[in-house]
């Protein structure tokens, strides 16, 4: 049993653990900035285009929060940094279009409730943000230029 449990809680288990806690935390208040502020919009505008603005705004602060408490991303250059936020743009760009084109579909293809969806298509968008974020955007560059899955925890 105590083996077991040592098992469990390596040091690179623990780091992974709080990686996840930290991203949780970070995920929901991004969430909760995207919900917001399409709660708001959709008031005054279309819901399109007040997920839109949503979307914009929760995204900008999903890269700032993500790269210094998630995933503690530190670039060495400005190419470094450039090359971090076109794969971040790529990689949000695609679960942005997930969340555009989905609550499009959900609403007007399925004829679901435009809030109901927004809430269900954002569990996907966070997995596939944290999937995506982890293995393509916030990486750790080794000596040689090659890139690393981030372990600066």
């Amino acid at each position: 049993m105590k083996n077991n449990i040592r098992k469990v809680f390596t040091e690179k288990n623990i780091k992974r653990i709080k990686e996840v806690i930290r991203y949780g935390v970070v995920g929901f208040s991004t969430t909760l900035i995207n919900l917001l502020i399409y709660h708001v919009l959709i008031f005054f505008l279309d819901y399109k285009i007040a997920n839109i603005y949503a979307l914009i705004v929760s995204k900008t602060y999903g890269y700032f929060a993500n790269k210094k408490i998630v995933f503690r991303s530190r670039t060495d250059t400005v190419w470094s940094f450039v090359f971090e936020v076109l794969r971040f743009v790529f990689a949000r760009g695609f679960t942005a279009l997930v969340d555009y084109f989905g609550l499009i579909l959900a609403v007007e293809y399925f004829g679901f409730d435009k809030i109901i969806s927004k809430y269900v298509i954002q569990v996907i968008v966070i997995v596939l943000n944290y999937v995506l974020g982890k293995f393509m955007v916030f990486t750790a560059t080794k000596k040689d230029g090659e890139h690393q899955e981030s372990t600066d925890i």
